[in-house]
C-alpha cells in the first residue's frame, strides 16, 4: 500500500529539496519503489535530477488535465531516473506558476492533487515523496491534502524553529483535524553544526516541544549537499566511509521505514 509523504515548510532554504532527493534515493536503495514528485515552482529538484524539458506533461499539466477531465497518460507524465531507481514527475517553473491561481476558480480546488495520486497507476509504489515550495498556497494545501504523513526539514536555527507551529496550524486547517501527531511522519533537525551551542539548543528546543515527532537522526551542514547538484545525484549514493551526509540520509531513511512499517 502506497504511503505519502509531503515534505514542507513555509520557510526557504531550510533542507527540503535536498531532503527530498535523499530520502528517495535512500528508500530505493532500500528496496522500495519510489516516485518523487517536483511540486516547487522553483523547479530546483528537476533540475537536479538533470531533467530537460521532453515535451511530455509535467506535474503542471497532470493538474490542469485532472480538473479538465482529460485522459491522462501516466507513462509518459513519469521519467525514470536510472542511475538511482526511482521515478519522478518534474516541474517547469513557467508551467506551474500559474497552478495556484488556476486552482482557485475550481470546485474542491485543496484535494485535485490527492484525487490524481488514487488513480491506479501510482498504486505501484511504496513511497511517494511530494517536493513542496515555501509558499502558502493551493499547491501547497493540495500536497498536505493528498499526504498521509508530512515531513519537515527545520533549519537548526531560531527562525526556522519559529515557523512550524505554522505548517501545524495549516495542517489542522487543510485536514480538518486537530489532532496533528497522527498526520506527522517526523521533524527533521537539518543544517545542524556540530560543535555550535545554537544549534544544540534549537534541537534540544525541538525535542523539548514536539518530542517523538523529532527524529532522532540530524542532518549535518555540508557544502557536499550543494555539490551534488552539480553531479545531479543524491549524497547517498556514495557508501565511502567518509560520505557522512549520504550515512545521516539513510540513518533517517530506517527511521522513517519503522515508523511507517514498523
Amino acid at each position: 500500500m502506497k504511503k505519502t509523504i509531503a515534505i514542507v515548510n513555509k520557510k526557504g532554504g531550510v533542507g527540503k529539496t535536498t531532503t527530498a532527493l535523499n530520502l528517495a534515493a535512500g528508500l530505493s536503495k532500500e528496496g522500495k519503489r519510489v516516485l518523487l514528485i517536483d511540486l516547487d515552482q522553483q523547479a530546483n529538484l528537476s533540475f537536479w535530477l538533470n531533467y530537460e524539458f521532453d515535451g511530455k506533461p509535467t506535474i503542471a499539466e497532470m493538474i490542469m488535465f485532472s480538473v479538465s477531465g482529460m485522459y491522462i497518460d501516466y507513462n509518459a507524465c513519469i521519467r525514470h531516473f536510472s542511475s538511482e531507481g526511482f521515478d519522478y514527475i518534474p516541474a517547469l517553473s513557467a508551467s506551474l506558476d500559474g497552478i495556484p491561481s488556476y486552482l482557485a476558480g475550481k470546485n474542491d480546488c485543496t484535494n485535485i492533487l490527492k484525487k490524481l495520486l488514487s488513480a491506479d497507476s501510482f498504486s505501484e509504489y511504496d513511497y511517494i515523496l511530494i517536493d513542496c515550495s515555501p509558499a502558502t498556497d493551493l499547491l501547497v494545501t493540495n500536497a498536505i491534502a493528498a499526504a498521509d504523513k508530512l515531513l519537515i526539514p527545520v533549519q537548526c536555527d531560531i527562525m526556522s524553529y519559529n515557523k512550524v507551529n505554522d505548517i501545524l496550524q495549516q495542517l489542522v486547517n487543510t485536514k480538518n483535524d486537530t489532532d496533528v501527531s497522527k498526520y506527522i511522519l517526523g521533524i527533521l533537525g537539518t543544517m545542524y553544526q556540530k560543535g555550535t551551542t545554537h544549534s544544540k539548543e534549537v534541537y534540544d528546543a525541538l525535542k523539548a516541544s514536539y518530542e517523538d515527532l523529532v527524529f532522532n537522526t540530524t542532518i549535518s551542514y555540508k557544502t557536499a549537499a550543494k555539490n551534488a547538484v552539480g553531479y545531479h545525484q543524491s549524497s547517498v549514493k556514495s557508501n565511502a566511509k567518509a560520505n557522512t551526509l549520504g550515512q545521516e540520509y539513510m540513518s533517517v531513511v530506517n527511521e522513517i521505514v519503522e515508523r511507517m512499517e514498523g
